[in-house]
């Protein structure tokens, strides 16, 4: 594919040097000489030092014979004016913008929603001329909700169907340490499937052989309703979240929302709702007054701290310590993970950070960190998802971005389409996990005999960004090329 990025900062970084990797053409585009210079010292690919927002730059960039338009500039009206344009011109050429503004965007998708719902012929363009529209945090707070649900033992991937992918390490007391997968297999109450195994500094997908080791982290496929009984074979510990903190208020415009959203799995939401029950409560520590001042009037029922979270008073006064999970969501990436490390010492049960990318998960894991949430990674699968072709419907990487957890479609002219799992030898160093037949809607994790019918769901660990995979799902004219 040919892609044209709008954009060279962190996240327009990270998403050049993914979609290079993954064989694509990229031009890249920024107007600030200094991202524009290290863009082209780091990437083998096109890099032009201009205002992405002017039409003859990118007719110059090549945006007739491209494929994708992806807008990353640190402004969302430009972003979306951008998008906006090149659909007049172009309209062949996917566009994804990033809306960092919550309320901006909240509003933007009501109006698709509504379009989506009415049943007009002349609707033959996207509204705004936007395919795809992506907000950073909308994608960090259902990763950090995911996470709660299964108790923030590790990271989880809501797959579909009641299955996730969940990343649990193998505790020094766990009944499975030392076992190989065989011999793991054949344990009493043991039916879960593990997708991949970290050990060290190597990331692999296992088979029987392999031996799981205390200290290792492994992906495993479950249902969510098992995840305690998965913990007992891990001896991780589970956490009922009684007592909820987080640190940070930044995001203003998604907390003063969230008493008008109705929507369960929405973060701020679910856990403003902890501060509205009996049995729960629910604590912010901002230092910004202003802050906890609009805080307050919106979430009465909740306890609004203004202070410094490392004040060790105000800690013991307000029984922070005592929370059975602290959320560090604050802009402050790096903070994030200080407070985390500081308050997992102070007795707090479960801690999730956000942090900047997944490059700071080894660095978390010893500070004992349970869960991190890296905001840029989530932002750039998000976008990868789309760029995949309409055959691919989510991409979640693992493992530092080693590895994807990938859901195809098959389409009818792919390769693998109507054969049997067993059948099919092109799979190496991946492994199809779930498959949802197209006719009676169930899934089931696969056996050999399994049939991939076209149409099927099919859930895939892969390496990241393998085309050749890809292509064998979607057939020859989607995915990446």
């Amino acid at each position: 594919m040919k892609i044209i990025i709008i954009g060279a900062g962190f996240t327009g970084a990270l998403l050049t040097k993914a979609l290079i990797e993954e064989r694509n053409s990229v031009v890249l585009i920024d107007q600030n000489p200094e991202r524009a210079r290290s863009a082209a010292d780091q990437f083998d690919c096109t890099v032009i030092e201009a205002d992405g927002s002017n039409l003859e730059i990118l007719e110059k960039a090549g945006i007739s014979s491209a494929d994708a338009l992806v807008t990353l500039t640190g402004d969302d009206e430009t972003n979306m004016l951008i998008s906006s344009m090149v659909d007049v011109l172009y309209p062949n050429v996917m566009k994804i913008a990033r809306v960092r503004d919550y309320d901006r965007y909240r509003r933007t998708i009501k109006v698709l929603q509504r379009a989506s719902s009415r049943s007009c012929e002349n609707a033959s363009r996207p509204i705004f001329g936007i395919d795809h529209i992506v907000n950073p945090d909308v994608e960090a707070a259902t990763s950090i909700m995911r996470a709660m649900e299964i108790g923030a033992v590790g990271t989880s991937i809501e797959i579909g169907d009641g299955y996730a992918m969940v990343e649990l390490p193998v505790g020094e007391k766990s009944p499975i340490a030392g076992l190989d997968l065989k011999t793991v297999a054949s344990l009493e109450g043991w039916s879960y499937l593990v997708a991949y195994i970290e050990s060290g500094s190597e990331t692999f997908v296992p088979n029987g052989e392999s031996v799981l080791n205390a200290g290792d982290r492994i992906g495993v496929l479950i249902q969510k309703e098992n995840v305690e009984k998965v913990l007992d074979f891990t001896g991780i510990s589970s956490t009922s979240f009684n007592k909820v903190a987080i640190f940070g208020a930044d995001n203003i415009s998604a907390l003063t929302v969230a008493s008008q959203m109705d929507d369960s799995k929405e973060f701020w939401y679910t856990l403003m709702s902890f501060g509205r029950s009996k049995k729960r409560t629910l604590t912010v520590i901002d230092r910004d007054i202003r802050r906890c001042q609009e805080l307050a009037q919106k979430f009465p029922k909740a306890r609004i701290l203004n202070g410094d979270i490392t004040d060790d008073g105000l800690l013991q006064n307000e029984g922070v310590c005592e929370s059975d999970l602290m959320v560090a969501a604050s802009g402050n990436y790096e903070r994030n993970l200080m407070i985390s490390a500081y308050m997992k010492l102070k007795g707090v049960s479960k801690v999730i950070a956000l942090t900047s990318d997944s490059a700071f998960d080894e660095i978390a894991e010893k500070l004992g960190v349970d869960v991190t949430v890296p905001m840029r990674d989530v932002v750039i699968d998000a976008i990868i998802s789309h760029l995949r072709g309409r055959n691919v419907k989510s991409v979640h990487s693992v493992a530092e971005r080693k590895f994807e957890i990938v859901s195809f479609e098959v389409a009818e002219n792919s390769k693998v389409a109507g054969k049997c799992l067993k059948d099919i030898s092109d799979l190496e160093g991946a492994l199809v996990l779930l498959v949802k037949d197209p006719l009676s809607h169930s899934s089931e994790i696969p056996k050999g005999s399994t049939v991939l019918s076209p149409g099927a769901q099919v859930v895939v660990i892969m390496p990241s960004g393998n085309s050749r995979i890809t292509k064998m799902f979607t057939g020859k004219n989607e995915g990446l090329s």
